[in-house]
């Protein structure tokens, strides 16, 4: 396959598990569990439903899969599970806006952890159209982010770092099994959660159900795109089009929950999308030439 068609190969995998896992705040916000219990849950519904499918795929040779995988195998499904920990919280216990706000730094500290641990440089262009993709964000948010407090930004801040550190060490290890390393990231977050929320996890079935199709499905599927999507376009383009999840998660909540997005939210969005937009067709062009 030539190099334009792997590359918008990449694209497009990772363009439809962040349009799948935009519905995470969403199912998030609809569950109404504490942060804690909806990571708990979360995570443990993403590890049986991988972890059925790690095993059933791979049969006889699963275990010797993650033998030979080892520490280094356990670092993503590590870095997978404080992600999606730290994201629950912030949802919970900051906001969803300021949480998805904050999703939109992960191609700076992708690019970081390339250059810093790979020595990886990243193009121009797509740091140029991240930096202007956080504006666009920040425009569509600009109300409420005058409100954000030092318990906010320590609360969202780790979420953007885990993923932009995750897909850069995906992207160097193209060989590890994506299935493996998400499912492992469930076991993880489900440990981790479990123990910080005190062990009292009890929730009411209207609070699992949405949880249940976040853990069983969403999370799973996106989760398992976006770690593909890695083998074929940089870590910082993966982070970028990770960012497509604040505008598509606010159509997500105008649709379900009725609240249609403002004017601010409107003019932002656009300019995230043609960033990201601009950014895939000149590259495409470029490898393909």
């Amino acid at each position: 396959m030539g190099g334009d068609k792997q590359y918008l190969k990449g694209i497009l995998i990772t363009f439809t598990g962040v349009l799948v896992l935009s519905s995470d705040a969403l199912l998030i916000r609809a569950s109404g569990a504490s942060g804690f219990q909806a990571a708990f849950w979360r995570a443990l519904f993403t590890f049986l439903s991988l972890f059925a499918l790690f095993v059933s795929t791979r049969r006889r040779t699963w275990v010797s899969i993650l033998k030979r995988g080892g520490s280094k195998l356990l670092f993503s499904s590590f870095l997978w599970a404080a992600s999606g920990i730290s994201f629950a919280l912030g949802v919970r216990n900051s906001s969803a806006a300021v949480a998805l706000v904050m999703v939109s730094l992960a191609p700076f500290f992708a690019s970081a952890h390339s250059y810093l641990f790979y020595r990886t440089k990243p193009h121009p262009l797509t740091l140029l159209a991240a930096l202007a993709a956080i504006g666009g964000v920040i425009y569509m948010y600009s109300a409420q982010l005058g409100t954000i407090g030092g318990m906010d930004f320590l609360y969202t801040i780790w979420t953007p770092l885990f993923l932009g550190v995750n897909l850069s060490y995906l992207q160097k290890n193209p060989h590890f099994d994506r299935i493996a390393i998400c499912a492992m990231g469930g076991l993880i977050g489900t440990i981790v959660a479990f123990f910080l929320s005190g062990m009292q996890v009890a929730i009411t079935t209207s609070e699992l159900l949405p949880l249940l199709l976040l853990g069983a499905l969403v999370i799973p599927f996106s989760q398992l795109s976006i770690s593909f999507g890695t083998r074929y376009i940089p870590a910082a383009e993966s982070a970028l089009i990770a960012s497509l999840e604040t505008i598509i998660g606010i159509f997500y909540v105008w649709i379900f929950l009725s609240e249609a997005p403002s004017a601010h939210t409107m003019i932002g969005g656009a300019i995230v999308f043609s960033c990201i937009l601009f950014n895939t067709l000149v590259q495409a062009y470029w490898v393909k030439r």
